[in-house]
């Protein structure tokens, strides 16, 4: 039994990035492994983590999502483009983005909400930042303070609109849990 070292830790935490950003783990599964890398005290622990990455077929990745005086909800196993809109006129939009797989190092959202609200389940250890304006409306942003795991896939969620609700939450948190 050998003993696994800082840096081979590190680098299971790079492979796991990796295999993130071509779409092979979802960030549940990437924050969930990381965690696993992170305590691993052999070799044997750090190959466990790594072995069996899954390996997922191309798919037409969807770039607009809206709701327009309607609901959208997305959770599960789904894809999100490295590049995507999402729209709300008077609409309630739900997305859950911890079985989501991210096609890049970097995604990044562009909001725009009229009247509506938005919601963004984000898990633990994604970077994310949240830039622009919104007259009149509301930002909730609730994540944990343990903040984001080295070389993190990164999520930009770039605001603009009238009147809307944005909140951007721990995955494991439901919209209105603590309300």
């Amino acid at each position: 039994m050998t003993l696994a070292g800082d840096a081979d830790r590190s680098k299971a935490i790079v492979t796991l990035r990796d295999a993130t950003v071509e779409g092979r783990l979802t960030l549940d599964e990437f924050a969930d492994r990381v965690e696993r890398a992170e305590l691993a005290r052999t070799f044997a622990d750090l190959e466990s983590v790594t072995a069996d990455l899954p390996s997922t077929g191309a798919a037409d990745l969807p770039v607009k999502h809206g709701a327009w005086f309607s609901r959208l909800q997305r959770s599960g196993r789904w894809e999100l483009a490295p590049a995507s809109k999402v729209l709300s006129v008077c609409g309630t939009i739900e997305l859950d983005l911890g079985r989501a797989t991210l096609h890049g190092a970097e995604t990044v959202m562009r909001v725009r909400n009229v009247f509506g609200t938005i919601t963004i389940l984000v898990p633990r250890g994604v970077e994310v930042s949240v830039d622009g304006s919104d007259a009149f409306g509301t930002r909730e942003i609730d994540l944990p303070d343990t903040g984001p795991v080295g070389d993190a896939p990164r999520l930009r969620i770039l605001t603009s609109g009238v009147g809307g609700t944005l909140r951007v939450k721990t995955s494991g948190e439901r919209p209105g849990a603590g309300e």
